[in-house]
């Protein structure tokens, strides 16, 4: 009751609280059974969700043997792996392949000539570092005679003094390969050198008892292939043949020294007219006919063809009888020139790159030369792609007063202005420059009559348009930097920065007229270097990109000529400064019109001061963060201090192009700059063998589905056998084990009986825990009615312990696989009868959402039951309530009663005994 404030009778005294606790407990007996029943089902209730949960993690493990690739895991193994490592990385095919791993991969390094102390100054001046190819590049032997490469092998050298030498060309790449070669060799004295597009070979005894001879060795087809075969000559220099031409299968990006030919994906690139008026275009289009897929891998014979497709019987195109140009004619007659335009001006520019931009003499069109020479590049990849334009002649005098005149106005590469100048009757001699990006002169007279004199011969202007021009007390004079292009609009953005590449992500513009913008590079698309240009374009700002002057960059200038801020920043990545457009911007005059430009040119300088020293262009050189480190070194020498230069990227990629030619510094190269290389089969093989490249150790499309690493280099062969192993199957089949005996365990901690202390576990003889244990023991202690020789999980390594455990022996189950994988295969993968089907099966009557399976009806079951005992037990609860509820009224009113009846016997003692009367006395 809500005025009762204490459990005990103010008046009786009584204990009610008490006898009302002892009361309701009477009456909650009933209550209490129901509830403990209740925890017994929801106990029972968690040991089915318990075991449901383990057979599911049984049936997750199970399917799996029931996958293809279970069985079919491949494995790589090397007879060396300290020489060459094998991992798979895909699904490559059984089979064993034969590796010779021949070159690990180097950075390059440059070591300076020593000073006195590295604080002295070094003069002042500008050095420049870029990461790409040089003018002394070597062409790739695979453009060897028209696109059939070189048949690596040995040849045979006879020198004039009769010593001869066997020569291994069973891992040349490159031209520069084959004169390394040669000229290592120490049993003969032999010097090969490139001339022209022919191997010169140069002997240097003096002696005359031999013809200088070279000779294929044994059934080999090397030297042919070199264009050395027959020699066998009674003199002391002997030239090979011609061996690089085009041919149709050339691909476009290697020409003009791999600027390629840029053609619109949109546009017509040529516009013709006749002899006989008949005009049309020329479309070199890259789109695959009908569709919007671009065929990248064009070629010369792609575009030839299309030119002698635009107007048949009328104009022919053709490569030249010296292999070196297109020529085109005209085959009809009339009045009119026959010519060759860009299709739509600026936007085609297919035209130069293919050298048909020159004038018809009698209806033919003779190009320029489109492929570079062996060593040497064409004179249009200089200056920035953009070439000198005719050059003409050359006055050269040497320091002894001897004079002469030569004509370089048919020269079209660099080497051929070499040999030239060198073929002069004067004592200079012009050679690439030491860093590579030039030429040279040198005055090797020793005399000082006259000044060096290298002087325009001609209106051409062309010793200064080639930077050699000099009148002077001197011995050199260096062309400097000419500018090779080695950024054009076809270049891949992954070779890049020596190889690192670009990060893909945005760039923020805005123009001096205050529009802003960005760009997104992050798209597959965008590839080339050429993507990134037109995607800049695109913007419709006032803004124009294009390769820069110097053909080593991008660059970005304005057109509006307002009052806003020209700007380029980073967006989310590091595009933007991986493409050099972080630079500042500059003012540069363009077509008449000075112009706010940022260049992006990948060629860093560096300019120092006067008294700046070895430590501060070690400073400024790591300053850069253009992928080069500068240490210095102290050799202990009279001029101890050196300055390193390591390319932080390894391979030929990561070459370094350093010119300090304005300083008292030179550097010379320690360790050349390398790719690795893997030969596909063995040396003795050579010829039938593929030879391959990577920037890094690490070749990944070698072996389809394997990346192979090279540790180091080996001439002997390595074999990596690809097989299928067992690893998965095995893991597989352990992590199955581990689950259904965690699931036993459970089961058999339910279902126990403890005699002792006479304790039955929750699930102790229920009907659903023992048909558990019988249907799985019996199925994976049974039989399976599967093809094959192998009938029961015993037979494979996993047996049934007496407690239903089950033990897996691996080393059985591997013999089983390596011994009937068809047979173990049909036990475990038979998609009806082998075990991941059976057990999958089984366990999905067990535990499936199926209201009908096993253990989920005993679920909803218990739960139906626990749901009827909490409605019972919430009924008894307010029965219970009612009934306390009643009692505390029932003491109250006894209470009530016993204070009326103590009240009334208290006014009963309160009343006096009346005396009788008496009467009164006088």
């Amino acid at each position: 009751m809500a005025g009762m404030t204490t459990s005990i009778g103010l008046l009786s005294g009584i204990d009610y609280g008490s006898i009302i606790e002892q009361l309701m407990a009477i009456e909650a007996q009933s209550r209490d059974l129901v509830q403990t029943r209740t925890d017994a089902l929801e106990e029972e209730q968690v040991a089915v969700t318990e075991l449901s949960a383990y057979l599911l993690s049984v049936k997750l493990i199970s399917d799996n043997l029931g996958k293809e690739e279970v069985y079919d895991k491949r494995i790589a193994t090397s007879s060396n792996p300290d020489v060459l490592a094998a991992t798979v990385t895909g699904d490559p095919p059984k089979g064993t392949y034969q590796f010779t791993a021949l070159q690990t991969v180097q950075s390059h390094q440059m070591l300076s000539t020593g000073v006195k102390s590295e604080t002295d100054s070094l003069g002042g001046g500008v050095v420049t570092l870029r990461h790409g190819k040089n003018v002394s590049d070597s062409m790739s032997l695979e453009h060897f005679g028209g696109g059939e490469g070189v048949a690596r092998g040995t040849i045979l050298i006879t020198d004039r003094s009769g010593a001869r030498a066997e020569i291994d060309l069973s891992t040349v790449q490159t031209v520069d390969d084959v004169l390394d070669a040669i000229n290592s060799e120490q049993n003969i004295n032999v010097t090969a050198e490139v001339y022209g597009d022919s191997i010169r070979l140069v002997d240097n005894t003096g002696q005359t008892s031999s013809n200088l001879v070279v000779q294929e060795v044994g059934s080999g087809t090397t030297a042919a292939s070199l264009g050395l075969a027959g020699i066998n000559e009674a003199a002391s220099v002997v030239d090979g043949q011609d061996m690089i031409y085009l041919y149709d299968d050339l691909d476009l990006e290697v020409l003009n020294d791999g600027s390629g030919v840029n053609i619109s994906e949109v546009l017509a690139d040529i516009q013709f007219t006749l002899r006989d008026g008949t005009t049309g275009k020329i479309d070199f289009s890259p789109l695959d006919s009908g569709s919007s897929d671009v065929d990248y891998d064009r070629t010369l014979g792609d575009v030839l063809e299309a030119i002698n497709e635009a107007a048949p019987g009328k104009l022919k195109a053709e490569i030249s009888d010296d292999g070196e140009r297109i020529v085109i004619t005209d085959l009809t007659e009339g009045t009119e020139e026959l010519s060759l335009t860009p299709a739509f001006g600026d936007s085609t520019r297919a035209l130069s790159a293919l050298g048909l931009d020159g004038e018809s003499v009698d209806g033919v069109i003779t190009g320029d030369r489109i492929l570079g020479g062996a060593k040497s590049p064409l004179l249009s990849s200089l200056n920035g792609g953009n070439g000198f334009g005719k050059l003409g002649a050359l006055e050269l005098s040497d320091r002894n007063g001897h004079s002469d005149t030569v004509d370089l106005s048919g020269a079209e590469t660099l080497d051929e202005v070499i040999n030239i100048i060198n073929a002069a009757d004067v004592g200079i001699e012009a050679s690439v420059n030491s860093a590579k990006n030039g030429i040279e002169l040198r005055d090797v007279t020793g005399g000082s009559v006259s000044n060096l004199i290298i002087a325009n011969a001609d209106a051409t202007e062309t010793a200064d348009k080639l930077g050699i021009a000099v009148d002077a007390e001197t011995t050199a004079v260096d062309s400097g930097d000419m500018h090779l292009q080695v950024v054009a609009e076809n270049t891949l953005l992954a070779d890049l920065n020596g190889g690192a590449g670009v990060a893909l992500g945005k760039i923020k513009f805005t123009d001096s007229a205050g529009k802003q913008g960005t760009i997104n590079l992050s798209r597959t698309e965008n590839q080339t270097v050429g993507d990134v240009i037109q995607t800049i374009n695109r913007l419709g700002f006032n803004l124009v990109a294009e390769i820069n002057e110097t053909g080593d960059g991008i660059r970005v200038y304005d057109t509006a000529d307002g009052n806003f801020e020209f700007k380029i920043t980073e967006g989310d990545s590091t595009t933007a400064q991986d493409l050099g457009l972080l630079r500042d911007v500059t003012e540069v005059e363009i077509d008449g019109t000075v112009r706010k430009v940022v260049d992006g040119s990948m060629t860093y300088t560096i300019e120092l001061e006067e008294d700046d020293s070895l430590q501060d262009l070690q400073d400024k050189i790591n300053a850069l963060g253009m992928g080069a480190q500068a240490t210095s070194f102290v050799d202990g020498s009279s001029k101890p201090y050196r300055l390193s230069i390591v390319s932080e990227q390894t391979g030929k990629a990561g070459r370094l192009t350093i010119d300090t030619s304005q300083l008292k510094l030179d550097f010379n190269e320690t360790v050349e700059a390398q790719d690795a290389l893997l030969l596909y089969g063995t040396k003795d093989k050579a010829a039938t063998s593929i030879l391959v490249s990577s920037r890094s150790n690490s070749f990944t499309s070698v072996l389809s589905g394997v990346t192979l690493d090279i540790k180091q280099a080996s001439d002997q062969p390595v074999t990596i056998t690809v097989d299928t192993t067992d690893e998965d199957l095995v893991a597989t089949v352990e992590a199955m084990v581990s689950n259904y005996n965690l699931f036993r365990e459970a089961l058999n901690g339910y279902m126990a009986y403890d005699a002792d202390s006479d304790t039955r576990a929750v699930l102790f003889g229920d009907s659903t825990a023992l048909r558990l244990d019988t249907n799985l023991s019996y199925m994976l202690s049974g039989q399976f009615a599967v093809n094959g020789t192998i009938k029961s999980l015993a037979e494979i390594g996993i047996d049934m312990n007496e407690e239903g455990l089950l033990t897996f022996d691996s080393d059985l189950l591997s013999e089983k696989f390596a011994d009937d994988i068809d047979s173990l295969k049909a036990l475990l993968f038979d998609e009806e009868f082998g075990l991941s089907a059976k057990l999958g099966e089984l366990i999905d009557g067990m535990t499936s959402e199926d209201e009908n399976s096993l253990l989920t009806r005993h679920y909803n079951t218990l739960a139906d039951q626990i749901a009827d005992n909490e409605e019972r037990i919430t009924f008894l609860d307010e029965r219970l309530e009612t009934e306390e509820e009643r009692l505390w009224t029932q003491f109250y009113y006894m209470e009530l009663a016993i204070g009326k009846t103590q009240n009334n016997l208290s006014i009963l003692e309160s009343f006096s005994p009346v005396k009788p009367y008496t009467g009164s006395s006088s």
